[in-house]
This record gives C-alpha cells, sequence and structure tokens, in this order.
C-alpha cells in the first residue's frame, strides 16, 4: 500500500506572498495543503472534534476537509481575527469570540504535529524583555537596557550616560492612524529635545538602550536546525546607520560569513528556551568582531533575503512542515550565499 502523502495546514490571511512560495514547494514534493484564515471562522470554516461514531477530528473549508489527527505540520504565519455575523450584538459577538478563542484554541493545540509557530509559544518568545533576560542568560552580550514609565529614571540615565543613547520601540512600532496606511517607528537616537519631553514617558512602558558601534549587521533566520546567516553593510549609508529598516529597498549585503560556533551554541540555547521552531534574530557586530543580542521575531519576514540572495528558505519550512513533529534541536547546518 502507497504512503500516504503528508498533509500540511497554513493558518494566514488570504494576501501573503511569503506564503505562496511555500505552498508551492509544499506540492511539487506531494504534500497536500489546506491554506485557509481564521477570519473564516464560522461563517465559512468549520472545526469538530467528537468521541461519538468512532471519533473525528476535522476541518471543513468549502469542499476542503482536512482530519486534524492526521496533519504532519502547521504554519502559523499571521493570521487574522475571527469573523462574526452581523445579526449578533455587541455582547453576543464578544461571548462567541471567547468561545472560539478557547474552543479552537484547544482543539489546534492538541494536534500532536509540529508547528511553525505554536501561537501560545509565539506569544511568550515575542516579549523583548524576556529575550533580552534569556540572551544574558546564555552568555550573549545585549546593550544595556532600561525598561520604564517613569521619566525620572530616564533623567537619571541621561545625566550619567555618556555615549549615545536610542529608544526603540518593544512591540515593531506600527501605528494606524485611521485614513492612513501604517506608519513605523524605526529606532531613533535620543537627543537633547527628549529632556523637554521626559513626561511623555509616563504614556507606557519605554525601551532605551546603549547606542552600540557597528562594523556590520547580521538577520539570522533560523529554520528547525538550520541557520540562514545575512551579513548586512548598514553602515555604508547614513540613512541605515541607526536602523536598517529605513531603507530596506536599497539593502546592501556583505559578503556570507558563518556565525561562530560560540554564538551557535547560544543561538540554540536560547531558540531552546523560548521554543520556537522558526526565528529571526538580529545582531550588531562591533568593530572588534564582537556579536551583540538585539532581538528575535518569531514571525519575521525572510522572503526579501530569498529573493535576493537565492535562499532555500521555502523548501527549508516546506521539509520541516512535511517531516512533522515533535521539533528536536540539534546540530546546526549553516546556509550561505
Amino acid at each position: 500500500m502507497a504512503a500516504r502523502s503528508p498533509e500540511v495546514l497554513i493558518l494566514t490571511q488570504d494576501f501573503d506572498p511569503t506564503v505562496d512560495p511555500v505552498v508551492r514547494s509544499l506540492k511539487s514534493k506531494g504534500a497536500r495543503v489546506v491554506r485557509v484564515d481564521t477570519s473564516y471562522f464560522p461563517q465559512k470554516l468549520s472545526f469538530t472534534t467528537s468521541d461519538f461514531e468512532g471519533g473525528r477530528q476535522v476541518l471543513r473549508h468549502r469542499d476542503s476537509e482536512l482530519d486534524l489527527s492526521a496533519i504532519s505540520g502547521v504554519w502559523y504565519r499571521r493570521p487574522t481575527a475571527f469573523e462574526f455575523g452581523d445579526e449578533m450584538g455587541e455582547p453576543e459577538r464578544q461571548f462567541a469570540r471567547y468561545e472560539a478563542l478557547h474552543g479552537v484554541g484547544g482543539i489546534l493545540r492538541a494536534t500532536d504535529c509540529l508547528w511553525i509557530n505554536r501561537p501560545d509559544i509565539d506569544a511568550v518568545a515575542d516579549l523583548k524583555p524576556y529575550q533580552l533576560a534569556m540572551a544574558k542568560k546564555f552568555g550573549m552580550r545585549v546593550p544595556r537596557t532600561l525598561l520604564t514609565n517613569d521619566p525620572d529614571e530616564v533623567a537619571r540615565v541621561l545625566e550619567g550616560e555618556q555615549g549615545k543613547l536610542v529608544y526603540k520601540s518593544l512591540s515593531g512600532g506600527v501605528i494606524h492612524y485611521p485614513g492612513a496606511f501604517p506608519s513605523g517607528l524605526l529606532t531613533t537616537v535620543v537627543g537633547d529635545e527628549i529632556r523637554e519631553h521626559l513626561g511623555r514617558v509616563r504614556h507606557t512602558m519605554c525601551q532605551f538602550q546603549e547606542y552600540v558601534e557597528k562594523a556590520y549587521e547580521v538577520r539570522l533566520t533560523v529554520i528547525g536546525n538550520t541557520y540562514f546567516p545575512v551579513t548586512i553593510d548598514s553602515q555604508r549609508h547614513e540613512a541605515t546607520q541607526v536602523d536598517w529598516r529605513a531603507e530596506q529597498d536599497q539593502m546592501h549585503y556583505a559578503d556570507y560569513r558563518p556565525l561562530p560556533e560560540q554564538i551557535v551554541k547560544q543561538t540554540q540555547a536560547l531558540l531552546d528556551e523560548l521554543g520556537v521552531v522558526y526565528g529571526a534574530l538580529d545582531f550588531i557586530v562591533t568593530p572588534d568582531g564582537e556579536y551583540v543580542f538585539l532581538e528575535a521575531n518569531p514571525t519575521g519576514q525572510f522572503m526579501w533575503m530569498q529573493n535576493d540572495l537565492g535562499l532555500p528558505m521555502s523548501d527549508c519550512i516546506s521539509d520541516l512542515l512535511m517531516e512533522g513533529g515533535p521539533f528536536q534541536r540539534g546540530e546546526v547546518k549553516q546556509v550561505g550565499y
């Protein structure tokens, strides 16, 4: 009897160009792929688990039916919120939303397969102060950091710090203004004007860090035990010296440099602590060659590097999803360009 083809569930929004190459890779390797958004629930998507009639765990969408007990992997790729009908009032919608979170979330959590990444793990792994604490625990250098909503604490650091400070948002810095495209807050060197506006620190949690001199930066994409370290020549132009995201349309890469073995070991320990299978990590490399950990994004983008450098990232993700789980962290393979 022929072996059953692997079945993969991808949870993502309708328009997500990053998913398309992975879907093509999966299908070319013989996998069956069901791609849905959680916004389809409950009007166009159903979940059922039952102990009656022999038992079943089923997802249904249009003509597709997926046995959740048989899937090899789930890619949780930034899906959007449930959408409920207009026939319910707001109190009923709130109740339905909570029921859906418990029900759908519990059904998916109970699947015995590989996740990239499970949403509950993502939620914890994305906490930047926790990342920094764990990175220090495993011996990485991180920038000296102040997290506070107390203006006096910022004033104290400004008075004693001789070098430059930067402000960096904790959540990606995207602000949605009505009727306008979302705008982002880049990492910014703090100027003298902050002394006049220290009171604004009181409004929310703020992160200030020492400015670390750079020779170049590294964007490390980790897919399972495969590492894709990409060297970014951020110091070539003034606009990208503080934050290379400022000019992504004019990204400048430097020659491939594999990570030192010590950084690989520390990164594996960090990712093991965070529990993620996929992560996009950012490092500064100082003029003295020291690696400085900045952050890890458990849902970070990667397609721009695949396109620019010809890296086989989509194939790596599809291989992992088809292989299934549970995932075991082990020997690292670094892939260059």
